[in-house]
């Protein structure tokens, strides 16, 4: 009989995190070999756990989860990465979908698509995406006014950072470009989203999921880093 696969989990909510590691020891019959909470301690277990497959939170206390996930498969490319996410916004299926990694489950759906997922990225080889986040990614490439159609790669780079309020020249330190070149991609962005005061933005940037809500309320940009954070 062949051993069962490793998996670990990384979610910052204690509960849900007890929550994943019953469903995949105990229901699904995986081996959890890695449990942690925040970024950092993912990293420094993945060498000892070696995980085949990993469910990760997008949103960590220190940094985004598909930031961690790109930095997880530079170092250990062998492990298939499935976000788990409660939001399904534009802007986050379009990282997930851009970045190559294994899969995305919404946390509202049913539990039993995390096991659909880890069994199709584990035996079958294939990405896992669950209903809602396909429909969301089709309305997105159907749509002529989606971000990803009039914004250019730099105006959609800097979009979160125009809407936590950051002054241009603190774009400009953060980015390492001239506070011209910033104010420049400002003025063209809110001039293609018709968009003209900051609440405005806001709302357009927590709506497409260009920011994100934290549990605690805290809203930060959804390319979150401490660096970011501190700017």
């Amino acid at each position: 009989m062949a051993a069962p696969h490793r998996i670990g989990i990384v979610e910052d909510q204690a509960l849900m995190l007890n929550l994943l590691t019953d469903l995949c020891r105990h229901r699904f019959g995986f081996e959890v070999v890695l449990s942690a909470r925040d970024a950092r301690s993912a990293l420094l277990g993945l060498g000892e756990a070696q995980p085949d497959a990993l469910l990760v939170d997008i949103n960590l206390p220190d940094e985004d989860g598909i930031t961690l996930s790109l930095e997880i498969r530079k170092k250990f490319p062998a492990i298939k990465i499935i976000i788990l996410s409660a939001e399904c916004t534009e802007y986050t299926i379009f990282r997930v979908r851009q970045s190559g990694l294994d899969g995305y489950v919404d946390k509202n759906a049913d539990p039993d698509f995390i096991h659909a997922a880890l069994e199709s990225v584990l035996k079958e080889g294939r990405p896992f995406f669950t209903s809602l986040v396909r429909e969301v990614a089709r309305q997105t490439a159907q749509d002529t006014q989606a971000f990803t159609k009039i914004l250019t790669d730099r105006e959609s780079e800097l979009l979160p950072l125009f809407g936590m309020g950051y002054s241009d020249a603190t774009i400009a330190e953060f980015k390492l470009i001239a506070v011209e070149t910033v104010r420049r991609h400002r003025e063209h962005t809110l001039r293609k989203l018709n968009l003209r005061t900051l609440p405005e933005l806001v709302h357009y940037c927590i709506e497409k999921g260009f920011l994100q809500t934290r549990p605690d309320g805290e809203i930060r940009p959804a390319t979150w880093t401490p660096s970011t954070s501190s700017s």
